[in-house]
């Protein structure tokens, strides 16, 4: 579990005390994801995995907690986050898909259960996939906003404290970087009004947005480097943002 200040986390943030200036927040970041990249934002790359801090507020099970922990996680076709022009507000510019009229998270594979054979290789190394079959998949465990969640606010479900954002690059060689890491999360920092950065979900339209809180993108690191040492953080210069 990432490490953050265990005081005040146990509330859906200040966000929730912070009403009056949500609405005009919310416009400003939907300008600039319609002024679309290089107008209204700048993209950093695809997300995917959102971790979260404990929060009391959250009915995430305790067998899925032990699972996977407290997180958003993108297999494939992560959301893409941006940086507003000219706020350096972070931004989640595309929308979570509707299943059945609700934004819907991708299943995630049962890492307790993994797929040992998926390509059906014998002792030969010859597969016995059928012509056109699929490689077999480990069993899948869904990701539910409403057990993520740690409360509700007007339209939104608020998904509380961000503790770290992990995101994929999309020029070139695929790289991997991180805002926040396992030494100093988002969520121990706070931004000018005391909060810390919330995700809000709109569950009727897929809206995702980040408010409250600040963020340093300071870690550009590749994935076996997560893998072997998360506190890994060789430093790039994309600047620090509130929310």
């Amino acid at each position: 579990m990432l490490a953050g200040t265990e005081h005040g986390i146990s509330n859906a943030n200040i966000v929730l005390g912070a009403a009056k200036d949500l609405d005009f927040s919310l416009r400003i970041k939907r300008e600039r994801i319609a002024a679309g990249p290089g107008r209204g934002y700048v993209v950093q790359g695809i997300t995917e995995t959102i971790y979260f801090e404990p929060d009391k507020g959250c009915r995430l099970p305790l067998w899925k907690a032990e699972k996977v922990g407290r997180r958003i996680y993108w297999p494939e076709n992560g959301p893409v986050i941006a940086r507003s022009i000219p706020e350096g507000d972070l931004l989640l510019v595309t929308r979570l898909p509707l299943r059945r009229g609700l934004a819907a998270l991708p299943d995630v594979p049962d890492p307790n259960r993994p797929e040992q054979n998926p390509y059906l290789v014998d002792q030969h190394g010859q597969s016995h996939l059928a012509e056109g079959e699929k490689e077999r998949e480990a069993p899948k465990i869904p990701q539910l906003l409403e057990e993520i969640a740690s409360a509700k606010f007007k339209n939104f479900l608020v998904i509380h404290p961000v503790a770290q954002i992990i995101v994929v690059g999309t020029t070139g060689k695929a790289t991997w970087g991180a805002l926040g890491s396992y030494k100093m999360p988002i969520s121990s920092l706070s931004s000018f009004d005391g909060t810390k950065m919330a995700l809000l979900v709109d569950p009727y339209t897929g809206e995702m947005f980040f408010k409250g809180g600040r963020y340093d993108i300071s870690d550009q690191i590749d994935l076996d480097a997560v893998r072997r040492d998360p506190s890994v953080t060789p430093q790039i210069n994309l600047g620090a943002g509130g929310q």
